[in-house]
């Protein structure tokens, strides 16, 4: 059964892997000018602690996770074996009840199907931009109830 609870400091190494091998799954041919050890910092010092973040578990295993702050989703991943299963919809609902005024986030341009992901669930694709990480176009998208 899913469960969606709010992520703790142990939750730390289950998710930036989970983070790790999704981001590199969707994207295999961009290498990210950053090395694992930086995406485990990132995330420790920035984004566990600059909103509200929450996992998705089945039977205590984290399958996904999501980061909410003042209406922006800055981070939403499901483990790659999990997509299509309803994880990253959960999640997404999950993050709607948290700002219930509307939300925004972005993706990079490349990842078609998180893009088609955002479209399923009534997000409107609007700016395009460039990743200040990696340096890669993306594509900003926008929900309003």
């Amino acid at each position: 059964m899913l469960t969606i609870r709010p992520y703790t400091d142990a939750d730390l190494d289950n998710v930036v892997a989970l983070w790790y091998q999704s981001w590199s799954h969707a994207f295999p041919t961009l290498i990210h000018p950053q090395p694992f050890d930086q995406w485990r910092s990132r995330f420790q010092n920035d984004y566990s602690k600059q909103g509200d973040t929450w996992v998705a578990t089945i039977q205590d295993r984290v399958v996904g996770f999501v980061v909410v702050s003042d209406r922006v989703i800055a981070q939403i991943f499901v483990e790659v074996e999990m997509q299509g299963r309803g994880v990253g919809a959960a999640l997404l609902n999950h993050a709607k009840t948290l700002s219930s005024s509307g939300l925004k986030l972005t993706t990079l341009q490349q990842n078609k199907q998180a893009c088609r992901f955002y479209e399923k669930h009534g997000f409107i694709a609007g700016a395009v931009g460039v990743n200040p990480v990696n340096g890669q176009p993306n594509i900003e998208y926008c929900w309003k109830p």
